[in-house]
């Protein structure tokens, strides 16, 4: 395999030679890339051949896609490497418009098994209203257009696919992409971590398994497929579940007995269900630029939270902080993730039944506020804090699985004044409880420590708590003598068995950056140790910020830039690096803007601040 790239550009000449090489091995060659045109005839021909361009325009292509630290010849030597016995052969790069192809034959034991064709491109993603605006690199894709194999070859794929993504990551390419229509493969692909491309594809797997279950008659709800938001959660869902399916001689499935498929299989519901689903295009982010893969959740059903005019929290939060993500050439160093609606049984983990029927029904009949005049709702209020909450549990999941190093969850509305059957300050659901008790409950995680440092108390999170060892609650804040909610004393240390797991440290006014890095080096990250977390929790307010208007704390985004990366060196440390951060308050929108950035910053492992146009 390619060890590394060069540590020096080559030369318009070193390119050149390379290309010479290949050229010379009648490697090279042009083709007209036609969508109609690209399947195999029955001739075998695969594309129309085109006058192979000149080595000038194929060092421009190359280094397009490529970069200038890789030679061509070093290239299709580790491309093409023998894996498992499996050899290529008849292969070529074919230089296309904008794009370069792969293209080979598959051998075994001197006979063909099967062929495979591999496209390489850029892509430019973003808001189109800031193309013009935003100097980012573009993003480098390898898309698997064709793969067969005449029998499975156990084994053979998979190792192929780790071998090419790590080559690929190397290269740095950011996405893998495919076509999942081997049957076998649209499992495999999915527990890889390979992902839905089509933004309807999820809603259309989702119909497809509530009808594979009816088929079934199996004793699933279908709220639980409703939950399900990624390719990943289909693989293994429901594994407590055997369904019976049947085979073929190739080794493809179906969901029905017939003259055909008539070997009879059994395997978890999940497996079943992808062995004998419709296709799907799928793509996974296998390098982000970033030494962290750091999550974002976010969705537009959290715009439907409609407060009253004037209110602090609102909506153009969230647009705002999505547009500076953008402008600031993040967006493709990010792995974006969807929330899903909880189930009722989670949540009642930490709210009471009547009190979440009470803020459903507040809404439903048209009420303006819920319980309290702060707590403003609209029709979309309750939907809203429902996704809030999956939002966060959305994070812990591919957190928890792997999908991703970390995740920050711009969510609203916000969560930490909730109680078990009280909405305050904006916050109606707790999403920091709920996502450590669904940690806790789905993942066993036996110790969640949830730093708070909102400008306020977290007095829902400290209430819900309070007397659970398993949960360590801190909260940095402006001194309850000088702002609302009026709680949150050092002298409040936790009740019964779990006293002495909630930490309170109260800020007097015009603290500044010195001061919040100072209580997080000597009170927090010592705290952290102690205790040891399975998870770390942030309920990520930048209220505290000196431009917003809420409070009298005078950090700055380079503030939470430095405390992030100290409470991720202590998650690397403890506990694998796990942590999910929640936006809780920020309402001056420049500040909050800018201290959203310095903070995924700081997640992502950056040595400073993103600014407009990328590192």
């Amino acid at each position: 395999m390619l060890e590394k790239l060069s540590d020096r550009p080559y030369t318009r000449k070193e390119l050149v030679e390379s290309f010479g090489r290949l050229l010379n091995e009648k490697k090279i060659f042009g083709a007209e890339l036609d969508p109609t045109l690209i399947k195999k005839s029955g001739g075998g021909g695969k594309f129309i051949l085109k006058k192979t361009p000149p080595v000038r325009a194929l060092v421009s292509t190359w280094v397009r896609i490529f970069g200038n630290r890789i030679l061509p010849h070093e290239f299709f030597a580790a491309i093409s490497r023998p894996i498992e016995g499996f050899l290529h052969d008849e292969n070529a790069l074919y230089f296309a418009k904008n794009k370069v192809i792969y293209d080979t034959r598959i051998f075994y034991s001197g006979e063909t098994v099967g062929e495979m064709t591999l496209f390489f491109y850029t892509l430019t993603e973003g808001w189109k209203a800031l193309t013009l605006f935003t100097r980012k690199p573009p993003t480098r894709v390898v898309y698997i257009e064709t793969i067969t194999l005449k029998k499975q070859a156990s084994g053979y794929a998979s190792a192929l696919f780790r071998y090419y993504e790590a080559l690929f990551k190397r290269i740095g390419f950011h996405q893998f992409r495919l076509k999942a229509s081997l049957s076998v493969g649209k499992y495999y692909w999915a527990k890889e971590g390979f992902d839905f491309a089509e933004p309807d594809e999820l809603g259309k797997k989702q119909e497809e398994l509530k009808k594979f279950l009816r088929e079934k008659n199996l004793p699933v709800e279908e709220e639980e497929v409703e939950r399900l938001t990624h390719a990943y959660d289909f693989a293994l869902f429901r594994r407590d579940l055997k369904v019976r399916i049947y085979r073929n001689r190739e080794g493809y499935y179906s969901r029905a007995r017939d003259g055909e498929f008539t070997e009879e299989a059994e395997f978890p519901l999940g497996k079943a269900f992808l062995l004998t689903s419709t296709p799907w295009d799928g793509f996974k982010v296998i390098y982000t630029d970033t030494p962290k893969k750091t999550g974002l959740v976010y969705s537009p059903r959290y715009l439907e939270h409609r407060t009253r005019r004037g209110q602090s929290e609102q909506a153009g939060r969230l647009t705002a902080v999505m547009k500076e993500v953008e402008r600031n050439g993040m967006r493709q160093s990010l792995i974006f993730l969807s929330p899903y609606i909880p189930q009722e049984k989670v949540l009642q983990k930490v709210h009471t039944a009547e009190y979440l029927k009470s803020f459903r029904e507040a809404v439903y009949r048209g009420e303006r506020v819920f319980q309290t005049r702060d707590c403003s709702i609209s029709r979309g209020s309750f939907t809203a804090a429902l996704y809030a909450a999956g939002g966060v549990l959305a994070g812990i999941d591919a957190v928890m699985n792997r999908r991703v190093d970390n995740v920050f969850c711009l969510v609203r509305p916000p969560g930490h004044h909730a109680g078990r059957e009280r909405a305050m300050g904006f916050c109606f659901l707790n999403n920091a409880a709920i996502g450590a008790v669904y940690a806790r409950e789905t993942y066993g995680v036996d110790r969640v420590f949830i730093l708070d440092w909102d400008v306020h108390h977290g007095n829902g999170t400290q209430e819900i708590f309070e007397e659970d060892r398993s949960v360590f609650f801190c909260s940095i804040h402006e001194h309850p003598s000088f702002c609302y909610p009026g709680t949150g004393r050092r002298i409040e240390t936790g009740k019964g068995d779990g006293e002495g797991y909630t930490l309170n440290i109260p800020l007097r006014p015009r603290a500044t950056d010195r001061d919040f890095i100072r209580v997080v080096e000597e009170e927090v990250i010592p705290a952290m140790e102690r205790f040891r977390p399975d998870l770390i929790i942030i309920s990520a307010g930048f209220d505290a910020h000196e431009e917003d208007p809420i409070a009298h704390l005078s950090f700055t985004e380079h503030g939470f830039f430095e405390v992030t990366k100290k409470v991720l060196e202590a998650a690397d440390a403890l506990c694998g690096g796990r942590l999910v951060s929640i936006l809780e308050g920020g309402y001056n929108i420049p500040s909050l803007k800018r201290s959203v950035v310095a903070h995924l910053s700081a997640l992502q492992g950056r040595e400073e601040i993103c600014s407009s146009g990328g590192e």
